[in-house]
């Protein structure tokens, strides 16, 4: 692998990120700067250089797609021998069955349906709550490391706000617990736990452990929560290779366990580290980035992100009389989109909200995906991976074997292949090892809106997006209470505005559900930031008598880079940048490099720039940039 290549098509900030000599270090990462290219990039320079090896690498994230996409961006970048990518609980199970195997032992059985489980322990004790509202609160304490006695002092200190009784929490943890050993199974906090008790009583396990796992990158670090930050100590053992790729701005998962100050404060948890800013957002216009560091101005948060994608269309905010009204003007919005061939979404702080868009849209016969960002296939894997045992898998893959639907045939052609294998994993965990879905289409056939929560649209990215219900109550949420809940009400609603890439819609409704509703008290920063930002001037209108474009050539010169590199052309150089080579015409190819933000080497091998018509102050590019 040539160590050059790598860096193709980087801005200062992420060659700095990628090259760096530094251990510790932390990466925080502003919305669409190019999180994922950097940490992938970097794994893959640093391989190139010698700096590492594929074998001891670990690479961890929160969910199976994010593993999934590190491991297909590190074969694109030419890194042949695999590398470890997984979720912190893959991780752990896949430690714990070596261990149970050189040992003799049998591996642990992770329960399929925990709410089941849990269902039996509020049952048995007669609680009189929502099971799922118990395994959350299960959850929660845990990766709190909250012990079961403290629950209480701990749901007052945080003002978390559960109907379930804190005084009987302790008896849930150990009705739970008695289910759990009767079934034979063990949870995913189980296994981060067994993981590090193992390495805590076996010395041998744990230099193992470590001597596997050298080189230690962790993505989306602002969702780490103090009970997966325990376990990343442990495989760490207090060497100094390690990465930690995340944004503070974007921690929402507080009220799942998350710790966002393990990435906000990390100076203070990692003494010494170093600490590297991206702050270019490729993904949204200035009128976005605008208006997602207005939501955080106005929750006492800031955001020094910069939009390298120029001026696009003004952000619009509609109010409407009832969120009937506004289900009807959403639907006719998103449809006409569509028709214009871009990508859409419906984002709502709540799923409750999203029906009335949903039936509004099927009314006028817009397709619509509600699969919260998962892949057809996945989910069919996930319908799969539930069956009990490999007779019960076995007679899922003779009834979908021969499936009309692609994803059910494929995924039962592959769990065929899993059956034949004998492994001694599970379904997921052998997909995962043998890579076997990778050359699944992420795409879906044909257009469709998207109608996610906040919460599930992290993560993704559209050409426009509708924010809907932007009201007191909703945004924030009613039963954010504490000064920590507000916050993250904040970074949530930054969230949703940053996942547009050109055209932002936020409504809101007089009333909503038949009750008064009042307008966010963030949505006037928002409104006022925006106000003085119009469209881009210089957006060519089609029809008779257009006026030319003046950087078409420029245009064609960045789209060929584009092509050559795989990288998006608003990621080579903004429209507003074209504007400047165009009227002020780089002197040399050192300039160049200044303007683009790469170095002289790279500026040297990009194709030549084309010469201009003309520039404000007769200049003609000079022959070294031609």
């Amino acid at each position: 692998m040539d160590p050059a290549r790598v860096l193709i098509g980087l801005d200062a900030e992420q060659h700095l990120a990628v090259t760096i000599d530094a251990a510790p270090l932390a990466i925080v990462a502003a919305a669409g700067s190019g999180k994922t290219r950097v940490l992938t990039r970097r794994i893959a320079h640093r391989v190139a250089t010698g700096a590492c090896r594929p074998a001891h690498v670990l690479a961890l994230t929160f969910t199976r797609d994010a593993a999934g996409e590190l491991r297909r961006r590190l074969r694109q970048l030419d890194l042949r021998e695999p590398i470890t990518a997984g979720t912190f609980h893959g991780v752990a199970l896949g430690l714990l069955r070596d261990r149970a195997l050189t040992r003799h032992e049998a591996p642990p059985s992770v329960a399929q349906d925990r709410l089941r489980l849990v269902r039996e322990a509020v049952t048995e004790l007669k609680l009189g709550v929502d099971a799922q509202v118990a395994l959350t609160e299960l959850d929660w304490a845990r990766a709190r490391l909250v012990e079961p006695v403290r629950y209480p002092d701990a749901v007052r200190g945080e003002r978390r706000r559960t109907t379930l009784p804190p005084e009987r929490f302790a008896e849930l943890y150990r009705a739970y617990g008695a289910v759990k050993r009767s079934r034979g199974v063990v949870d995913f906090d189980d296994l981060l736990e067994r993981c590090m008790r193992a390495m805590q009583d076996d010395p041998t396990f744990a230099d193992v452990v470590r001597w596997r796992f050298r080189h230690l990158y962790v993505d989306e670090a602002q969702d780490l929560n103090p009970l997966q930050h325990q376990l990343l100590e442990m495989w760490r053992g207090g060497r100094h290779d390690l990465t930690l790729v995340g944004d503070p701005r974007q921690a929402i998962y507080g009220w799942n366990g998350a710790d966002p100050r393990l990435l906000a404060d990390v100076e203070q948890h990692y003494p010494g580290i170093t600490v590297v800013h991206l702050t270019s957002n490729y993904r949204c216009t200035e009128q976005v980035v605008a208006a997602g560091g207005a939501a955080l101005l106005a929750g006492g948060a800031t955001d020094d992100s910069v939009s390298r994608l120029g001026s696009g269309p003004a952000i619009r905010i509609h109010q409407f009389a009832t969120d009937t009204d506004e289900a009807a003007a959403v639907a006719q919005e998103v449809r006409d989109a569509i028709t214009r061939r871009s990508s859409v979404a419906v984002l709502a702080r709540t799923n409750e909200q999203l029906t009335p868009i949903a039936t509004a849209l099927a009314d006028r016969h817009v397709p619509v995906r509600r699969a919260g960002g998962r892949r057809p296939i996945d989910l069919v894997l996930a319908e799969a991976a539930r069956t009990m045992n490999r007779e019960q898998l076995s007679a899922w893959v003779d009834e979908h074997g021969a499936s009309t639907d692609p994803a059910r045939r494929r995924v039962a052609e592959v769990a065929d292949r899993y059956l034949s294998s004998a492994e001694p994993i599970g379904l997921r965990a052998w997909v995962e090892r043998h890579d076997a879905l990778a050359d699944v289409d992420d795409t879906e056939s044909g257009p469709a809106v998207e109608l996610l929560s906040f919460h599930a649209a992290k993560g993704r990215e559209w050409d426009t997006v509708v924010v809907i219900g932007v009201e007191a109550g909703l945004v924030p949420h009613a039963s954010a209470i504490s000064p920590a809940q507000r916050e993250e009400e904040t970074r949530l609603l930054y969230v949703a505005i940053t996942r547009a890439g050109r055209q932002l819609v936020l409504t809101h409704a007089a009333r909503r559900r038949a009750r008064v509703a009042a307008p966010s008290p963030w949505l006037a920063a928002i409104a006022e930031t925006s106000a003085g930002r119009s469209s881009d001037p210089d957006i060519v209108t089609g029809g008779r008598g257009r006026r030319p474009d003046p950087l078409a050539a420029l245009r064609d010169w960045r789209d060929g880079i584009a092509r050559v590199s795989g990288m998006p052309a608003a990621a080579v150089c903004s429209d507003r940048e074209l504007r400047r080579l165009h009227d002020d015409p780089p002197a040399d190819v050192v300039d160049l490099a200044a303007r683009l933000g790469i170095t002289v080497e790279a500026a040297r091998r990009l194709r030549p720039l084309p010469v201009v018509d003309h520039a404000p102050d007769g200049r003609t590019p000079p022959a070294s940039s031609r």
